[in-house]
């Protein structure tokens, strides 16, 4: 429940505090002087960390968030992504896929929760290219197939993709296939790139100069650039080798204008021969890029925006528990403000930005003039080392002394004069009272009332604990209470309620 704006008497005010539309409870923990200090956590001994508004590039482990997989994303350029993390086959406009018979590996992945395993001649998945495809583009425009492979056997001549079969357009075989072969990874295009226009058909054969270990895994990735001819083979995102598709073979030479034939209706092949596991198979346009090594570089987690008890609420501290080892770290960052903001850092819609970011310390402790509001949020960045290492945050705590509202003053007494009420009350225990408000009104707790030589109600009546409310209707009876106003602009609830009726008999 959001706190009541309506200055009715007898409203009682409730501070909950909540999150989105998900209560969250208080861990009251100490006192500095008589100001109340609570906690909010997260991770553990505190709220999941579900709780929170996004996430990007990180993930959640048992014991708290790391960076995420540093896997293959989808992209404008993707025309098929084969991720193997055990989801359904996958659909993809440009490709149907009429088989998949792989041995299903949660055990050997490189990201994610599974691999394709290939051990038996019927393992393999087959594609068909759909209208609209790359390879069905003539001429050829640029593309890149990249995965990693696992192998278990390296020597004899294993088709691990293939696009492969005898044409009449064409003498023999025509069409592309990758294979390893004595420990390296070959490529081979058969009658698929021509010299101009009614140019013959030339083979291209293309292989890395790195040998592939068995039992490892390693990122391979071919590249086809149309603008001028340039076909690169990489080994974990280092070039492996590099042919110029022209007549000299050079990269002066007049370009080869590159194809597939038409006439190529064979199925697509992954596996059917190779020995081992696959992993993030990508078929793409133009050159996205390579994702290598275990994690993301940097991640960032924020929260939903907190409404706080009141807007006199201070941070003390943000503290956490994680790991930063091997160059890696956690930064956090908290904002305040008394006004709602959108939890996310800009609305395009309106075009509102939210409040600034404040970077915290583990532990620092803030003075009272530190953030303070009624809506926070806190925003948690890690960054890895090298794609090999990433930061562990386990816990985050965040300490903050409230300052309720007011109480409501006491109000002693009125005393009815010549068209004005004199009130008297007593001052409040609160060490930071700006001052007082009069409420009048011509109904119980109704207090509109208007007229009054110092204006309609409410009137400010300062930093005073007596007030002289002039200019009423005499012989009207008028209902009175007062409410108290800290710095922080809250506003107590209703003092007790008097009721007065000026009258000329009062007159001296």
């Amino acid at each position: 429940m959001m706190r009541c704006s309506a200055r009715v008497k007898g409203a009682v005010w409730m501070f909950p505090l909540c999150i989105g539309l998900t209560s969250f409870a208080w861990a009251q923990t100490e006192y500095i002087g008589r100001a109340e200090v609570s906690h909010l956590k997260w991770g553990e001994g505190g709220a999941g960390w579900e709780e929170i508004e996004t996430m990007s590039d990180l993930k959640l482990e048992k014991t708290g968030i790391v960076l995420d997989d540093n896997s293959p994303r989808y992209g404008p350029e993707t025309e098929l992504l084969l991720r193997f993390d055990g989801e359904d086959a996958p659909g993809s406009p440009f490709y149907s896929i009429d088989e998949m018979k792989i041995v299903p590996s949660g055990d050997v992945s490189m990201y994610g929760g599974g691999a394709a395993g290939f051990f038996h001649g019927e393992n393999r998945i087959v594609l068909e290219p759909m209208p609209g495809s790359l390879f069905l583009d003539d001429p050829l425009e640029r593309f890149t197939i990249d995965f990693y492979l696992y192998p278990v056997s390296v020597r004899e001549e294993r088709n691990v993709f293939s696009w492969y079969a005898p044409t009449v357009d064409t003498p023999g075989f025509s069409g592309v296939r990758a294979y390893l072969r004595d420990g390296r990874l070959f490529w081979e295009f058969k009658k698929t790139f021509f010299r101009g226009e009614g140019g013959q058909p030339v083979d291209v054969m293309l292989y890395e100069r790195v040998e592939t270990p068995i039992g490892e895994w390693h990122h391979h990735a071919l590249r086809y650039d149309a603008d001028d001819g340039l076909l690169t083979l990489y080994f974990d995102g280092k070039e492996a080798a590099l042919a110029w598709l022209t007549d000299t073979g050079s990269e002066e030479g007049s370009l080869l204008q590159g194809r597939f034939s038409p006439y190529l209706k064979a199925g697509m092949f992954i596996g059917g021969e190779y020995l081992g596991y696959i992993d993030e198979f990508r078929i793409s346009r133009g050159f996205p890029e390579f994702f290598l090594g275990r994690y993301r570089g940097r991640g960032e987690a924020t929260s939903k925006v907190i409404t706080l008890p009141s807007r006199g609420t201070k941070l003390v501290n943000v503290s956490w528990k994680g790991e930063e080892n091997d160059g890696t770290a956690i930064r956090v960052f908290c904002r305040f403000s008394d006004s709602y903001f959108l939890p996310l850092e800009d609305d395009e819609e309106s075009g509102v930005k939210g409040p600034s970011w404040t970077r915290v310390k583990n532990g620092e402790v803030f003075s009272q003039d530190g953030p303070k509001g009624r809506y926070m949020q806190w925003k948690v960045a890690l960054y890895g080392t090298e794609a090999k290492y990433t930061p562990r945050l386990y816990a985050l705590d965040v300490a903050l002394q409230l300052d309720p509202p007011p109480q409501p003053p006491t109000l002693l007494e009125t005393d009815e004069g010549d068209k004005r009420v004199h009130l008297f009350w007593v001052r409040n225990n609160e060490s930071d009272i700006k001052g007082y408000k009069v409420y009048y009104g011509t109904g119980s707790g109704y207090y509109f009332g208007k007229g009054a030589a110092a204006g309609d109600s409410p009137v400010w009546a300062g930093d005073v604990t007596s007030f002289d409310l002039s200019g009423l209707e005499n012989e009207q009876v008028y209902f009175v209470s007062i409410t108290a106003v800290d710095e922080e602009g809250q506003e107590s609830g209703f003092s007790r309620e008097f009721v007065a009726r000026p009258s000329a008999v009062f007159a001296n």
